[in-house]
């Protein structure tokens, strides 16, 4: 009998770099993109497959001290279980690694809800949630929690430091919004000191983002898709006075507002990763999918 979960990945919307200074920030789920968890009997040992990640082993194969290693152990202790089912763990994911799309709490909720599932256990969502932060200290270190947070709950967070998160009221799903790979590739370390570094020079424009995300709470709530776009080309133009932005990232994200986008902006740490763009219908968001692919570009989503 097989048994299996999954969790979304995630972006952030509104709001990078501003949320290191004390502003908000806004984090969507990705439901389209998700990392499975599946878990079947063998009657051998326990094993956890992925191919994506080319990994075979048994439990006792894995890395100690790793992220699946440590969950697997805690996983343990929390069911009450001395060793580990004679089962196949297999993970399967779209979410593609090291990519800002929260694929690490992607998995840890995956692994969790589906060995929930297999010993017949209720996880609250917070439980869940501080579980996959305590796994995602160890592939981050000092994370904020908006990875684990948005993507346990499945719905937009706000976030800030000083009133930490609020869930939204908003149907993301309902956005034809596109997630594509620029190709470009940047140390998030380089781009944050950057800012930190121009801060004097940068704070207006950054608390003007804080503005503009307390403006973008009501947009989503409402579903002005209009609203939103125009947002996030504002929110855009200014991660490009903070240099965050590059020529060639403006340039593809140009390439959506000539044919008829409604927003567009970079996401994540800038200067290349992943940038999203803001369709008008589900139509025209598959001819600007098939647009940018022409173009040797990923869609992500």
């Amino acid at each position: 009998m097989k048994i299996s979960d999954s969790a979304p990945a995630k972006t952030i919307l509104f709001g990078e770099h501003a949320v290191v200074y004390g502003e908000p920030a806004i984090a969507v789920p990705l439901s389209g993109i998700r990392t499975h968890a599946e878990m079947h009997p063998n009657g051998r040992e326990f094993r956890v497959i992925s191919e994506k990640a080319h990994l075979n082993r048994t439990y006792k194969q894995l890395i100690k001290g790793s992220g699946l290693e440590v969950l697997l152990s805690r996983l343990m202790t929390i069911i009450g279980i001395s060793e580990l089912p004679s089962d196949t763990l297999k993970i399967t994911s779209d979410i593609p690694v090291a990519s800002g799309l929260g694929s690490g709490a992607a998995l840890s909720v995956a692994v969790i809800r589906t060995f929930a599932k297999r010993y017949h256990k209720t996880f609250p969502t917070e439980f869940v949630n501080e579980l996959a932060y305590e796994i995602e200290k160890i592939y981050h270190g000092t994370p904020s929690g908006i990875d684990n947070t948005t993507i346990a709950y499945e719905q937009p967070i706000l976030f800030s430091k000083s009133t930490g998160f609020t869930p939204l009221r908003a149907d993301i799903n309902k956005l034809n919004m596109l997630v594509i790979d620029s190709g470009i590739r940047s140390k998030t370390i380089d781009v944050v000191t950057d800012v930190r570094n121009n801060f004097e020079t940068n704070e207006q424009y950054i608390r003007n983002i804080g503005t503009l995300v307390r403006t973008a709470v009501n947009a989503l709530g409402s579903g002005d898709a209009k609203e939103i776009g125009t947002l996030m080309n504002e929110n855009q133009s200014l991660l490009r006075k903070i240099n965050v932005s590059c020529p060639e990232l403006d340039e593809m994200i140009d390439i959506g507002m000539k044919n008829g986008a409604l927003g567009g902006k970079l996401t994540g740490a800038g200067r290349g990763g992943n940038f999203l763009i803001l369709a008008k219908d589900k139509d025209h968001a598959e001819k600007l999918a098939s647009l940018y692919e022409i173009k040797g570009l990923k869609v992500i989503l």
